[in-house]
C-alpha cells in the first residue's frame, strides 16, 4: 500500500500553503529520511523528509496551493510499484529510463555524501558557515537543515569554535563571520574586546562578500605577547592574513583596530582597496585613562557594567549577554595581564602614543570615518581637520560603539565602500 507524503502545519494560523521546491523527480526511488521538498514561508524554512523508502509518485506541481494535512505525494513501497514488460524497454537503454516521468520533468541524479541540501547550503552561505567536514544525519550522511542549525546553535554557544587557523601556530586567530564572493572584507577589534565584538554588526544582515575578523594580539584566543611597537603590530596582522592567503581587502576597525587599519594600509604590504573606520584611535592624544583602567580592574558583572556603559549614548544597547561575555572573559587572569602590558605600551600615562594622522594623509584609496558626537572614550574634536581624501560621517546618539549603536547606517556604509573598491 502507498505511503502518503503530507503537507505538514508550519505555523499555527497556516490553514495551507505550498510546496517551494521538489528535490526529488516523479517515480525517482527516495530512501526514510531522505528530504523530498522544501517549503519557505515569512515564518519558516521547512525541508519536508521521506516517511518511507520507496518511489516517489503524485508530485504535486511545485507552487500550487494545497490544504495542510493533504497529500503531496505518496511512496510506492516495492510490491506497489508499476511492473512495466521487458519488451516495452528499449534494449540500448537503462531499466531505469522505463520509470515514468511526470510531463517535461527531468530525472535527477541521486545527491552524493556529503553534498549538502539546497536549503542547508543557503543557510550556511548566510550565516558564514563552511560546511566542509561537518557531519550530516540525512541520507548517505548527507547534510540537512537540521544539521546547520545544530552547528550554529553550538557555535552561539562557543563562538571559539568557529575559526579560521592560519598555517602556522604564530598567527593570530581568526574567524570567518561570512563566507562569500568577491573581495573579503578583513575586520579588526578595539582594545579589550575581541573579534566577536563585530557579531551584533552582522546579525541578521545578508552580504554577499566574506568578512574576516581577527583578535588583536593579547586579546581573544591569540598569542598573549604584546608586540614591542605599533609597526610591529601591524606586522603580525599582515602575516597573518599572508599564512590565510588573504592579499587584496577591504579594512575595518574600530577604535584602537581602526589605527591598526590605517598603519597597514600606509605600510603598502597588502592590497588594501579601502578602509572603514568606526571610531579610530590615533587622531590625537586624548583617551579616557579611568576607562582603561576601570574595564581592566573589574571582574564581575556588577562592576563591569558602569564602565562598558561608558561606550555607548544608550545604555540599553549594552545588553546582560553581553556583559555576561565580558565577565566571562575576565576570568582569565593571564590574558588581563597580557592586556594591561597591552595598555602600558601604547596608552602610557593614559595617552595615546600612537598617531595615524600622517598615515591617513599618505593613502590614495577610499576611507570613510564614522565617529560617534557623544563619544565617552575618544573625543570627537579629534575628527578635526582630518585629511580631504578621508570622508567623516558623524553620527549623532552615539557613543564610541558606532556599528552597534547604529548597525544599519555602518553597515550601508561598509557595503558601498566595498562595492567602489571591488
Amino acid at each position: 500500500m502507498p505511503v502518503p507524503v503530507l503537507y505538514p502545519k508550519v505555523s499555527l494560523e497556516e490553514t495551507s500553503g505550498r510546496v517551494s521546491r521538489w528535490l526529488v523527480a516523479e517515480g525517482e526511488t527516495v530512501t526514510a529520511g531522505q528530504v523530498l521538498f522544501e517549503i519557505e514561508n515569512d515564518k519558516a524554512a521547512v525541508e519536508v523528509e521521506a516517511p518511507a523508502s520507496g518511489v516517489a509518485s503524485g508530485l504535486v506541481p511545485e507552487g500550487a496551493t494545497v490544504d495542510v494535512g493533504s497529500e503531496v505525494a505518496r511512496i510506492l513501497l516495492p510490491k506497489d510499484a508499476p511492473v512495466i514488460a521487458p519488451e516495452a524497454i528499449p534494449a540500448a537503454e537503462p531499466i531505469v529510463a522505463a520509470i515514468p516521468l511526470r510531463a517535461g520533468a527531468m530525472p535527477r541524479p541521486a545527491a552524493r555524501a556529503p553534498n549538502p541540501t539546497p536549503l542547508a547550503r543557503r543557510i550556511a552561505r548566510d550565516s558564514g558557515v563552511d560546511l566542509q567536514g561537518l557531519p550530516g544525519t540525512g541520507p548517505r550522511g548527507r547534510v540537512q537543515k537540521k544539521d546547520v542549525l545544530a552547528y550554529l546553535s553550538d557555535l552561539a554557544a562557543d563562538p571559539r569554535k568557529h575559526v579560521a587557523k592560519p598555517s602556522s601556530g604564530d598567527g593570530l586567530n581568526a574567524a570567518w563571520l561570512r563566507r562569500g564572493e568577491g573581495l573579503p572584507v578583513v575586520l579588526l577589534h578595539g582594545f579589550s574586546a575581541d573579534l566577536n565584538n563585530w557579531r551584533g554588526l552582522l546579525a541578521g544582515a545578508r552580504v554577499d562578500w566574506p568578512v574576516l575578523a581577527i583578535d588583536l594580539p593579547a586579546h581573544g584566543a591569540s598569542p598573549l605577547h604584546v608586540p614591542q611597537d605599533f609597526d610591529a603590530l601591524a606586522e603580525r596582522v599582515e602575516a597573518s592574513l599572508s599564512l590565510l592567503g588573504v592579499s587584496a581587502l577591504v579594512l575595518g576597525g574600530h577604535s584602537f583596530g581602526g589605527a591598526v587599519a590605517a598603519r597597514m594600509a600606509a605600510r603598502g604590504r597588502l592590497d588594501v582597496r579601502g578602509l572603514c573606520l568606526f571610531a579610530p584611535a590615533g587622531l590625537g592624544p586624548q583617551i579616557n585613562e579611568d576607562f582603561i583602567h576601570g574595564i581592566l580592574r573589574s571582574r564581575r558583572a556588577e562592576s563591569l557594567r558602569p564602565w562598558l556603559e561608558l561606550l555607548v549614548h544608550d545604555r540599553q544597547v549594552i545588553s546582560e549577554a553581553f556583559v555576561k561575555a565580558v565577565a566571562e572573559a575576565r576570568s582569565d587572569t593571564e590574558r588581563i595581564a597580557a592586556m594591561s602590558g597591552f595598555a602600558a605600551r601604547f596608552f602610557p600615562d593614559g595617552t595615546q602614543s600612537v598617531s595615524i594622522r600622517d598615515d591617513l594623509v599618505a593613502l590614495r584609496q577610499p576611507v570613510r570615518v564614522i565617529f560617534g558626537r557623544q563619544d565617552r572614550i575618544l573625543p570627537f574634536d579629534t575628527t578635526r581637520c582630518l585629511p580631504a581624501n578621508v570622508g567623516l560621517h558623524a553620527v549623532d546618539s552615539c557613543g564610541h560603539l558606532p556599528h552597534l549603536e547604529h548597525p544599519e547606517l555602518s553597515l550601508r556604509l561598509l557595503q558601498e565602500l566595498v562595492r567602489s573598491a571591488a
